[in-house]
């Protein structure tokens, strides 16, 4: 009893909108103790973020209200206080001091108008009572920490100069700066590439041992779930429907759903045709009850199971047919230092000496850390960045030498899906509107009637409703969105397609669901793909053959399960060490 360190009793948080009222956390209750780490996973909307919201009292009154229940915080000296009763300047002691906050989202998190050093000298001298000085030297300390390169220069740094990974980063030095009893982490690595993400978590585990500090780490990812956590609690529209020990949920798991969540995750011991996704464990009924289709996640395995000998012949027969896509000695390099004449005196060599051939049908994957010039590679092939030199040959077409006219017709037959849905469409058009455009642009149709007819086709062919047309962006989860791009892409009918990091941000039921939309566009229509992506678990699900880049060139190519079985150089061997499996073995193997 005497290490209990935070209690959420009952809690109930609501949000009161026009349509009705959403009950986003309705009686939750949980423990977190001193020193251990609690897992909350769940898909979007679940209740897992508002919960930790709930906790750091950040939820917007009106429309949210706490409508019942108690957050008790058990201080060092002691004393029990429920911050659902405190008011909100005392409030403030205890956020980013006691109980801090790594968030999901860090291009809107940090102030776009401050430097990230004043940002974190800022939450440091906040807190504690030290000079300008001295906050700067703890500040530039939590950046090395952190891995942060040239943390001097990123102290005078703007949030726009540095990169995606980099702000999560800031924003996880910031939370961690006035070394807090609970710390909340909301998706803290989604950003960042595994081998960082490693290195991340690894400093999280040292903080909470060098101060008995407490961590609720919140993911859609349970391969980091069973790395890092002590115990799992999981979350479903509102409710807890299962918590334990990492053992008992990942070799024990009671509710459906939790099978569901864990069968979501690509597996990388074993190739499967298609993923299971939660809809194949569980039914849910007109009331509400929840009926189980299938017994355990080994079941749902076999059902889309794939012989070595049936990937094996899949390569044969697609190296049988001609290269749709040729590259050669590709490099494309970016001016970083010019003379007073306009004159480059220094190059970023972002792709560097780069040849492979790429079959019709085939899904060649993409992986390296963050930096190791992947997308870039992925754009230059649509000539939206400029190539230094080489040669791109797409069905015979030198695609570097076409002109602009002849490129927008190249541009029908090569699409590429973005990383984020949600600055991928325009917020002012409707859905109907963005599927229109490009179908209108190349001249697709004989009448407007026509492409609402094929767009409303698009929209079902991605598993959504012809009535979402007149609806806008804002109105449809990430997922959702995520499948509107899809269908975006598909209306100019296209042959080859680039994904970037085309579901990164989704959580795991939600992914498994778009890639195996994606196979299955990919099986009908006959499609090429260059699957993109730091996460190597997704990437060898996908692949048929993978390219390793480092630094702009290319480390190693092969099948995708050879690479992963028995990868040659060193680099490889490190990208896949550094992935958090998940797997039963692993975790026996860690609390034994």
């Amino acid at each position: 009893m005497s290490d209990k360190l935070l209690e959420v009793k009952n809690l109930k948080t609501y949000f009161h909108t026009e349509n009705g009222t959403v009950k986003a956390v309705d009686d939750v209750s949980f423990t977190i103790h001193k020193g251990e780490t609690v897992g909350i996973v769940g898909e979007s909307g679940s209740g897992k973020s508002v919960t930790s919201l709930s906790v750091m009292r950040l939820i917007p009154t009106p429309p949210g209200k706490y409508e019942g229940g108690e957050i008790i915080y058990h201080r060092p000296d002691g004393q029990q206080v429920n911050l659902l009763d405190i008011s909100y300047e005392e409030m403030r002691t205890y956020r980013g001091n006691e109980i801090s906050m790594i968030f999901q989202e860090p291009m809107t998190s940090l102030n776009p108008v401050l430097t990230c050093g004043e940002q974190v000298l800022e939450a440091i001298q906040l807190h504690q009572d030290v000079s300008e000085e001295e906050g700067k030297r703890i500040a530039i300390e939590y950046f090395e920490q952190v891995k942060l390169p040239t943390p001097e220069r990123i102290y005078d740094a703007y949030p726009h100069q540095i990169s995606g990974g980099q702000k999560q980063r800031v924003m996880i030095a910031m939370a961690m700066c006035n070394e807090p009893n609970v710390l909340i982490a909301d998706e803290p690595t989604t950003a960042l590439d595994v081998t960082v993400q490693k290195r991340i978590l690894g400093m999280m585990r040292e903080l909470q041992e060098k101060k008995g500090a407490s961590t609720i780490f919140i993911t859609h990812d349970l391969g980091v779930i069973a790395e890092i956590a002590d115990r799992v609690i999981v979350m479903y529209k509102g409710h807890i429907v299962e918590q334990g020990t990492v053992l008992e949920i990942f070799t024990n798991p009671k509710h459906p759903y939790t099978k569901g969540l864990i069968a979501c995750r690509p597996p990388l011991d074993k190739r499967l045709s298609k993923l299971p996704t939660v809809a194949d464990f569980m039914e849910v009924k007109d009331d509400g009850t929840i009926v189980e289709k299938i017994s355990s996640v080994d079941e749902a395995f076999k059902r889309y199971l794939v012989t070595p000998e049936q990937t094996k012949q899949r390569l044969v027969d697609l190296k049988k047919q001609e290269p749709v896509l040729q590259i050669r000695n590709l490099n494309t390099w970016f001016s970083t230092k010019k003379n007073f004449f306009g004159k480059t005196l220094s190059w970023v060599k972002a792709v560097k000496d780069v040849s492979f051939d790429v079959y019709p049908g085939e899904t060649m994957g993409l992986v390296g850390e963050s930096g190791c010039g992947k997308t870039t590679l992925g754009r230059t092939l649509l000539r939206l960045v400029k190539a230094q030199s080489g040669d791109i040959i797409y069905k015979g077409k030198h695609i570097l030498d076409l002109s602009k006219s002849d490129m927008k017709d190249m541009r029908r037959d090569m699409q590429i899906i973005f990383q984020d849905p949600y600055s991928s469409l325009n917020p002012r058009m409707t859905i109907g509107q963005s599927l229109l455009e490009p179908m209108r642009i190349h001249g697709l149709f004989n009448s407007k009637k026509e492409r609402l007819e094929k767009a409303a086709e698009l929209l079902t062919e991605v598993s959504m409703h012809p009535d979402h047309l007149n609806r806008y962006p804002h109105e449809f989860s990430g997922g959702q969105r995520q499948r509107i791009c899809i269908a975006r892409t598909l209306a100019l009918e296209p042959e080859f397609i680039i994904c970037d990091e085309s579901v990164s941000a989704l959580d795991v039921s939600v992914q498994a669901q778009v890639l195996n939309l994606m196979i299955d566009l990919r099986e009908r229509f006959n499609f090429t793909y260059i699957f993109i992506s730091h996460d190597l678990s997704v990437v060898k699900f996908m692949s048929d053959r993978m390219v390793v880049m480092n630094k702009g060139e290319i480390e190693e190519m092969g099948p995708a399960d050879e690479i992963y079985n028995n990868p040659q150089r060193e680099y490889t061997k490190k990208l896949i060490s550094a992935i958090p499996e998940g797997r039963v073995e692993d975790i026996v193997a860690r609390f034994s």
